[in-house]
């Protein structure tokens, strides 16, 4: 009788973590939104993330409004099959104080080119 209800707990167990497994490694996209609304003002949150052959992304978008002002921020992050990638965030704001803004960005080529530590170090 013990080994009957073992079984059983370990099959239920094992069926939710196959099909939770099997999600995972076959997920290529994701993608979530969230918007909020009330008396003081409006919000939304974005994420997307995707592979395709070999490259990669990810974007994510933030803005609210509100009573003080508006404010919005925007990430994104690829890298492509041959080693390129690129970086970007954005944002900006404006209020009864003024209004300002920020960026940041990098990126890499993926081709043959040495970095200048690499030729250096003649790695």
């Amino acid at each position: 009788m013990r080994t009957i209800r073992r079984t059983m707990v370990a099959s239920a167990l094992a069926l939710p973590l196959m099909i939770g497994a099997a999600g995972i490694a076959s997920a290529d996209s994701f993608g979530s939104t969230q918007v909020q609304a009330g008396p003081d003002g409006v919000a939304s949150h974005s994420v997307q993330a995707d592979t395709h052959r070999g490259s990669s992304s990810f974007h994510e978008h933030s803005s609210a409004a509100g009573p003080d002002g508006v404010a919005s921020q925007h990430k994104s992050a690829s890298a492509d099959r041959d080693g390129g990638s690129k970086y970007q965030e954005h944002s900006g704001w404006a209020g009864q104080d003024g209004a300002g803004s920020s960026e940041t960005h990098s990126s890499t080529d993926g081709g043959h080119d040495q970095g200048v530590l690499s030729g250096v170090l003649g790695l």
